[in-house]
């Protein structure tokens, strides 16, 4: 199995390593800066070519790229300034003909068109918010754009503003430009940061202030929150904040930056949550992980390594990553 790590250039991380997971230890395979702060990843459908979302060479200057992906390691395809400020997520449409970006330090979201080779043309939307704010004046002193992503079997496009305590939904036209719809409101101060379907009626959403996990349906008019839960253990009061999410048939999962955690919370046959069990990780802020088996590929910012774990947290092998903050599996 092959696996795309992303990191902070800014912590000593490669940008995009190539990573191949085989007999329970890792091989690094290539790496390539031509993306500083390499900090989400998608990959094609279509073919072996990943998109990533990330600075130039300056550091400074978001980009997006695209790179053919092989065993020999990373060809870069194309790269394009984002015309926004941190890009921080990114997804393709169901055709893979536009590519959206989240860009967490001005709240907007840009667009951008696809050629079948997978190259990236230049940015022909900027949707930017500017909306009331939530009342972490510390955290939400203006919009946040943290994730898009598409809503199963529709051209509708869902972000998560964490600065605003909304998810927000656009029409995408035939044209991919964006149009928006309307918002969701979420729970004052929880900031939303990503979400995950289940279903086309269903999704659970992240609270990455309050450090919590809530789901919300659609009852054919409108979309209400049906539960809001903790991802943290009752009596816990250090500091702490939510991050990524994952879920397979009969889980979520959420980590736990603070408390260096996986938070699994079973769900029953409708989808609701029962409270969770905690999985203790054997490094400091697990920013992104995926699932394994039974096990966990952890991405471990603050200790600079990529980790894999069994089901009882027990590490299994690591590879020192400084700055490690996306993990993307590829096939095998």
């Amino acid at each position: 199995m092959k696996i795309i790590a992303g990191s902070y250039t800014s912590m000593g991380g490669p940008g995009l390593a190539l990573l191949r997971w085989q007999a329970n230890g890792f091989e690094v395979l290539d790496t390539t800066d031509a993306v500083k702060e390499a900090i989400w990843a998608e990959k094609s459908k279509k073919a072996p070519v990943i998109f990533a979302a990330g600075a130039q060479e300056d550091g400074i200057h978001t980009c997006v790229a695209s790179f053919a992906v092989s065993d020999d390691g990373f060809t870069l395809l194309s790269r394009q300034e984002s015309d926004g400020v941190e890009s921080c997520h990114l997804c393709l449409d169901e055709e893979e003909k536009f590519l959206y970006t989240a860009n967490y330090g001005d709240g907007s979201v840009s667009v951008f068109p696809v050629g079948e080779d997978g190259k990236i043309g230049s940015c022909m939307q900027q949707m930017q918010r500017n909306t009331p704010l939530g009342p972490r004046a510390d955290r939400q002193e203006r919009n946040h754009a943290h994730q898009v992503c598409f809503r199963p079997g529709t051209k509708e496009l869902f972000l998560c503003d964490l600065g605003a305590d909304q998810v927000v939904i656009f029409r995408v036209g035939e044209d991919g430009m964006l149009t928006e719809k309307t918002a969701i409101a979420c729970l004052p101060g929880s900031g939303p940061r990503h979400l995950s379907f289940d279903g086309p009626n269903a999704f659970y959403l992240v609270g990455e202030l309050d450090t919590s996990l809530s789901r919300y349906a659609y009852d054919g008019r409108a979309w209400q929150c049906v539960q809001h839960i903790s991802a943290l253990p009752v009596g816990y009061e250090k500091p702490n904040t939510a991050a990524a999410i994952r879920q397979d048939g009969q889980h979520v999962y959420v980590s736990n930056r603070g408390h260096d955690s996986i938070a699994v919370f079973a769900k029953d046959g409708e989808g609701k949550l029962k409270p969770p069990y905690f999985i203790r990780t054997p490094g400091a802020c697990p920013r992104d992980f995926q699932l394994l088996g039974a096990g966990f590929f952890l991405a471990h910012q603050q200790s600079g390594t990529v980790t894999c774990i069994n089901e009882n947290g027990v590490p299994v092998a690591q590879v020192y990553l400084p700055g490690a903050v996306s993990l993307l599996l590829m096939d095998p």
